[in-house]
């Protein structure tokens, strides 16, 4: 007889199983992050997380059985991740698993079915396509339903492994990806708007542990944009659990470039100087790379020409994994990711400073470098980052 709640949770991936010899490097941070996501947001929830072949078998607490909900919310974030499914541990014998598959599917509403047995324990007499069979005319026979192969409305999965054999119904789909951490670190400006959160999520999908920059003018405006950048930070969090935020005071860099330079100029000097000091705190943070939120043609200072003047700023690669989107895509993943209703909560942005009437769309590096001469430029980013204050949101 089944328990009445899940007893495991079998998880699998999919990209790393293409990682040849680093696979197991893959394999461990992923089964790490799963371990502290956990931690986090279900603790007490589980026994042990066995890596196996091609997948993740983790056994479940009783407080784990009872919080199928919390932990289902939590894995569907882990990149790494494929799938996963809440599993009920039966026995390694057929008339067993057919009465425990004849069981669990009584716990449904259904008129066709299928059975997708995989057998991975040689030492189980059945081959995975008699298992099908055999537990198929059990189910037709007893509860009278029709096979429907192709579309069937439920499925008895039947995992038979060398850890013990598994039935569940349900395969329940994560973010795939790569799991955080396996592509090193990289800094994330993240501004109070729609598109550095989409940025810094498709960083985290692509195995990057991010640590976040924002660039703020207080006291010249309010405090809105730093604390929608705290809350957005936390939304995060349910795809890196630990977060470290930097808040940088841009506006005596602002000021000065406002008394000496070109006005057309300023976006342009704006976006380099926030490079640079990003690509400082990479440097204190190890980081191997900066992303942006940046998104060709959508605003003055993301023409092709202005991008290749501000990115001259630093030696550092600059992602930006949102280049081609346009904007109704950004909206549409931000909310998907949870961001989106922060996002568009009203704030004054730094960059909103002493905008000139007509910026350069075509700014020149001989111009740009000609009125970067004119600042001290060692001196402004050492001050801003004297200044930085630095969270740990957790």
């Amino acid at each position: 007889m089944l328990n009445n709640l899940p007893t495991h949770i079998i998880c699998h991936y999919s990209e790393i199983g293409l990682k040849g010899k680093n696979r197991s490097y893959f394999e461990k941070r992923l089964k790490d992050n799963i371990k502290q996501i956990l931690d986090v947001n279900s603790p007490d929830s589980y026994v042990s997380i066995l890596r196996l072949r091609g997948r993740f078998l983790i056994e479940l607490t009783e407080i784990g059985q009872k919080s199928v909900s919390i932990i289902k919310e939590t894995l569907k974030n882990v990149f790494g991740l494929a799938y996963f499914a809440f599993a009920f541990k039966s026995l390694p014998d057929l008339g067993i698993i057919k009465s425990d598959s004849i069981e669990l599917m009584q716990r449904l509403e259904f008129e066709s079915f299928r059975v997708t047995a995989r057998r991975i324990d040689n030492k189980f007499p059945y081959t995975s396509q008699e298992i099908n069979e055999e537990v198929g005319a059990e189910i037709l026979e007893k509860l009278n339903k029709t096979v429907n192969l192709n579309y069937p409305e439920a499925i008895c999965f039947i995992d038979v492994l060398d850890e013990g054999t598994f039935l569940f119904i349900e395969k329940i789909q994560a973010v795939k990806g790569l799991p955080v951490g396996v592509s090193g670190t990289a800094t994330v400006m993240l501004s109070g708007g729609i598109d550095s959160p989409v940025a810094a999520y498709y960083a985290m999908k692509r195995g990057m542990r991010v640590i976040y920059v924002h660039f703020h003018s207080i006291p010249l405006v309010s405090e809105a944009s730093v604390e929608k950048v705290r809350d957005t930070v936390e939304i995060l969090k349910k795809y890196q659990p630990s977060s470290k935020l930097y808040l940088m005071k841009f506006a005596p860099i602002q000021q000065q470039i406002m008394v000496d330079c070109n006005e057309k100029l300023r976006m342009v000097l704006y976006r380099r100087y926030m490079l640079k000091i990003a690509e400082k705190v990479a440097e204190i943070e190890n980081a191997k790379a900066i992303y942006t939120g940046e998104a060709l043609g959508q605003v003055a200072s993301q023409t092709i020409e202005n991008i290749t003047v501000v990115e001259e700023s630093v030696g550092l690669p600059i992602m930006r994994p949102l280049i081609g989107f346009d904007k109704v895509e950004i909206i549409a993943k931000a909310i998907e990711i949870g961001t989106y209703e922060i996002s568009i909560l009203p704030h004054e942005d730094c960059c909103t400073l002493y905008v000139p009437k007509h910026p350069a769309t075509k700014a020149r590096l001989i111009d740009v470098q000609q009125n970067e001469a004119l600042l001290d430029s060692d001196a402004l980013i050492s001050e801003a980052l004297k200044t930085a204050e630095i969270e740990m949101i957790d």
